[in-house]
Parts: C-alpha cells; sequence; structure tokens
C-alpha cells in the first residue's frame, strides 16, 4: 500500500508573503500554493499580486500594503486575517536594493532601505504574534536575507546593514518566541534571476553576467530554487529549525 505520508506538505496552513507581486515573492507564493498552503500576498504593486494569484493553485487574497509605512502594518493585516483566518507564518520577502559607494551614502536612503528591508520585519513579527493573527499552531516566520549580509562587497554597506541586521533579529527572536511554538529562520540567497538583479546589473558593463557566474560555482539561481528552502522552513520537516541563517547560493559562500 502506497504510504501518503509527506513532512513537507502545508496542507491546512496559512501563511502571509511580503512582495508577492513578483521574483522570490511570486516563486515562493506558487511553490506553497502548490503545497496546499492557503495566502495572504502582500505588495504594493496591486497588478502583480492579481498576477499572482492567477498562478496559485490554492487560495490565496491580495493585501496592498506600504511595508516602509510602519504605522499602517498592524491594522491591515489584522483586518485581513479577520476575513481569511489566522496565520500559521509570515514570509519577509519585500526588498530594495541600494548600490553607492561609501562617499554617496546618506541618511535618508539608508532610512528607507532599512524600513523595508529590516524593519518591517520586526513589525511584521510584532503583529504575527498577536493572538488575533496567530493560530498557536508551530508557527514559523522566514525572514529573507542576502549573502551580503554575509561577506562583504563594495558600494553595498547600506543595503549590507539591512540584511546583515535581520541575521540578529532572526537569531534574538528565536530565542524570545520559542515559547510561543513559534520557529524563526532567515534565508540568505545568493543572486537570483529577478527584476532586482536586472535592475543591478544595468548598472555595470557587458561581461556583469559572466562575473556573477564565477561568483557562484553552480550558477545563478533562479527564483524557486529560494522557494524551496522557504516551503522547507515553514513545514512540520523543519520543526526542530530555529535560529538559522540557511545560505541558498550556489556555492557563493563556500569559496
Amino acid at each position: 500500500m502506497k504510504s501518503n505520508f509527506n513532512p513537507f506538505t502545508l496542507e491546512g496552513k496559512n501563511f502571509l508573503i511580503t512582495g508577492a507581486a513578483s521574483g522570490i515573492g511570486r516563486a515562493t507564493s506558487i511553490i506553497l500554493s502548490k503545497l496546499g498552503a492557503k495566502l495572504i500576498l502582500a505588495d504594493i504593486n496591486q497588478e502583480g499580486l492579481v498576477s499572482t494569484i492567477k498562478c496559485c493553485d490554492s487560495e490565496a487574497i491580495s493585501l496592498q500594503i506600504d511595508l516602509s509605512d510602519a504605522a499602517s502594518i498592524k491594522d491591515k493585516i489584522f483586518k485581513a486575517v479577520s476575513e481569511f483566518g489566522k496565520l500559521h507564518g509570515i514570509v519577509h520577502v519585500a526588498g530594495k536594493s541600494y548600490i553607492a559607494p561609501l562617499k554617496s551614502v546618506t541618511e535618508e536612503k539608508c532610512r528607507e532601505v532599512y524600513s523595508l528591508n529590516t524593519y518591517a520585519a520586526i513589525e511584521l513579527a510584532k503583529t504575527f504574534i498577536n493572538r488575533n493573527v496567530y493560530a498557536g499552531e508551530r508557527g514559523s516566520i522566514v525572514f529573507i536575507s542576502s549573502v551580503y549580509g554575509v561577506v562583504g562587497s563594495a558600494a553595498n554597506v547600506a543595503y549590507a546593514m539591512s540584511k546583515s541586521a535581520l541575521h540578529g533579529i532572526t537569531k534574538s527572536l528565536a530565542i524570545e518566541l520559542a515559547g510561543k511554538n513559534i520557529r524563526v529562520n532567515c534565508v540568505a540567497p545568493g543572486f537570483v534571476k529577478t527584476n532586482m538583479m536586472d535592475s543591478a546589473s544595468s548598472m555595470f558593463d557587458s561581461n556583469y553576467a559572466e562575473t556573477l557566474n564565477k561568483l557562484h560555482p553552480l550558477g545563478v539561481g533562479e527564483p524557486e530554487d529560494i522557494a524551496f528552502s522557504i516551503a522547507y522552513l515553514l513545514s512540520d520537516a523543519a520543526k526542530w529549525v530555529t535560529g538559522a541563517i540557511l545560505n541558498v547560493d550556489g556555492g557563493f559562500t563556500a569559496q
């Protein structure tokens, strides 16, 4: 008799995914839906959210939100959850890059990057642990960092600040929230073929793509490569994993 054993299933679970309109967020939404999860898809880009929902295999609703506006996060998520159902986890994918040499870095731009990449993660976690939001069953929070939160890179100080901060947040929250049966982990991707990578590529010469590939022994990644790692961390297969920084980078940081 064939066994139906699947520790990676997400059937019966609800998740909120930020940055779901494109790239890694969209790929994650699609993968989680195929694993049976119901989803609240959050992004500032409503048109992109509609497009993502059409690709999902399970129930999904859109939540248009500007995550850099911290004051609006709690109320908007509360409203969405009251209509959709309590959550078993949150994935914070939304973020922005900031490539600039040190002499050009400004406090204003740093605050802009930090508010979305970093502080929004804290506000999302604060909202998730509320009894009106958290389903109370093996909760899981996943933040998306970057290899540049692990290794250095010229002209990346502000972006690296915002992403490396997520590593400290992850470890601290993993300890603080363990008593609530909530795991907190972080995925640090290498370069992935997304619109953000395309935007960065436009700032460099024609050899940039070749240079990136050489940085990754397994080549540049696909959004699905990150989505699969997120799905694992959300599933009960990872029930003993918390406070981890998972490098999914094609060997970038192994060199």
